[in-house]
């Protein structure tokens, strides 16, 4: 603000306008006397020195006059300075109120923003923590189907090679035949009727000196002995193409349920950052309106107490 110029404390006459007065009353009491003309022609020779006593009264007068202009000037000059004042500082106050009222607005915003991106991080990240936890699911129940794949699998591909070798065995009537048709006849899974011919051939095959009768018996029960071999290698072999085939099922669907579920957790993991260093900028950007708020709210006090002070000394000045 600037300077306060000085207020005069009153308007006032100045003090040689009584003297002046009185002077110039007794002139015109001297001259409306009706003195004689000897009285009179002897003022007269003293005239001159009258009139300058006269124009020394209006030449005070005149001052007196220029003073008390002087003192208008002044005190208009200062009431100017009172009006100016009040109308910057009010200004100021007004544009605080308005400040104080967005800052709060703002402070209000962010922090609701940080507090509905925090809901939204926890969202995340229970997500992807139950993303996790049905892939870690996903992927034991996936281990354990290759696990009985795997021993499926082996022992169907052992119980088709057995089958292979008793066949070759019986149709080129070699030594080992009972050996074969033993390892044949311990397979898991075999159909009871199998069984029984297989275990019936082969205690055909364990009498010493078969006769030329039994010798043609043996030769007709080894046919269909192959028979039935070769229906259980069929029937073997069309299981371990559905194993196979279910295996593949198994692990293309693992795969692309593996592979959304990573996707979904890659997704969400990032989201989470990002929505974390949005709440930290929110955060932030809250603390900074705080410290204008607090600054502002200093400020407007400043110019209130400012503007009282200033209405308060213009109003004792105009009143003296």
């Amino acid at each position: 603000l600037h300077s306060q110029p000085r207020l005069p404390t009153k308007l006032s006459r100045p003090p040689c306008f009584a003297a002046m007065v009185a002077m110039r009353a007794l002139v015109m009491l001297l001259v409306a006397s009706g003195a004689t003309a000897a009285a009179v022609e002897k003022a007269a020779a003293k005239v001159t020195p009258l009139q300058k006593v006269l124009s020394l009264l209006d030449d005070m007068q005149a001052k007196g006059k220029k003073e008390k202009h002087a003192e208008e000037v002044e005190f208009a000059e200062y009431a100017q300075f009172c009006d100016s004042t009040r109308k910057a500082t009010t200004k100021s106050i007004d544009e605080a109120k308005s400040q104080i009222e967005q800052l709060t607005a703002d402070i209000a915003k962010a922090e609701a923003d940080a507090e509905q991106l925090s809901t939204e991080i926890s969202e995340l990240d229970a997500a992807v923590a139950q993303a996790e936890g049905e892939l870690s699911e996903a992927t034991a129940v996936r281990e354990k189907e290759h696990t009985d794949y795997s021993a499926t699998h082996t022992d169907l591909s052992e119980s088709i090679d057995a089958i292979d070798r008793a066949i070759s065995v019986l149709k080129s009537r070699e030594a080992d035949t009972p050996q074969s048709l033993l390892q044949v006849s311990q397979m898991t899974g075999l159909p009871k009727e199998a069984k029984a011919t297989i275990d019936s051939f082969l205690a055909m095959a364990s009498d010493d000196g078969i006769a030329a009768p039994a010798a043609n018996a043996y030769e007709n029960q080894s046919g269909g002995v192959v028979g039935i071999l070769e229906g259980l290698r069929h029937k073997f072999q069309d299981q371990l193409m559905a194993v196979q085939k279910a295996e593949m099922n198994a692990k293309a669907n693992f795969e692309m349920l593996a592979q959304n579920l990573k996707d979904n957790i890659l997704e969400d993991k990032k989201r989470s950052t990002d929505k974390t260093a949005t709440k930290a900028q929110r955060l932030e950007n809250a603390a900074v309106a705080k410290a204008d708020l607090a600054t502002t709210e200093s400020g407007k006090a400043e110019d209130e107490k400012k503007l009282a002070d200033t209405l308060t000394a213009c109003h004792a000045k105009s009143v003296e």
